[in-house]
């Protein structure tokens, strides 16, 4: 077993762990509020998503209809891409990262393969050693 390892390593990892779960609960809760809004490079065109990234509301202003159709097309495509980009990096930030109190997921991985393997060892030494003790009590018979 690795000689870094302290049981309190463990204690530290769970606590992160239910503080991490309680977050990510409350934040899975806000997640059905996440809108986006964007608005096209010409400014032509504003947009709004719902949580779902559905298009919930397209605005043009009075220079939109003087606009040639396949510029007024690519602006309202411009405007309805950025609110789903708002949308999308504002569910980013109402999700928390995961947090493993300070230590990677390799390392916590490595720890528990050590530790259960010094159970085993651990175990299998007191196997052994109860197995001696009844073959001397039946030996003594």
């Amino acid at each position: 077993m690795d000689s870094d390892f302290h049981p309190d390593d463990l204690d530290r990892v769970i606590s992160e762990s239910e503080r991490s779960l309680r977050a990510l609960a409350g934040a899975l809760d806000d997640l059905g509020t996440v809108t986006g809004q964007g608005e096209s490079r010409g400014g032509a065109v504003t947009a709004r998503v719902d949580a779902d990234g559905r298009l919930g509301d397209l605005r043009l202003s009075a220079r939109a209809s003087r606009m040639e159709l396949d510029e007024l097309t690519e602006e309202i495509v411009q405007a309805v891409r950025a609110a789903q980009d708002d949308q999308a990096r504002r569910l980013a930030e109402t999700v928390p990262p995961p947090s493993y109190g300070g230590l990677s997921a390799e390392s916590i991985t490595r720890r528990f393969q050590d530790l259960q393997d010094d159970f085993s060892r651990q175990m299998n030494d007191r196997l052994a050693g109860l197995e001696a003790i009844r073959r001397r009590a039946l030996s003594d018979d």
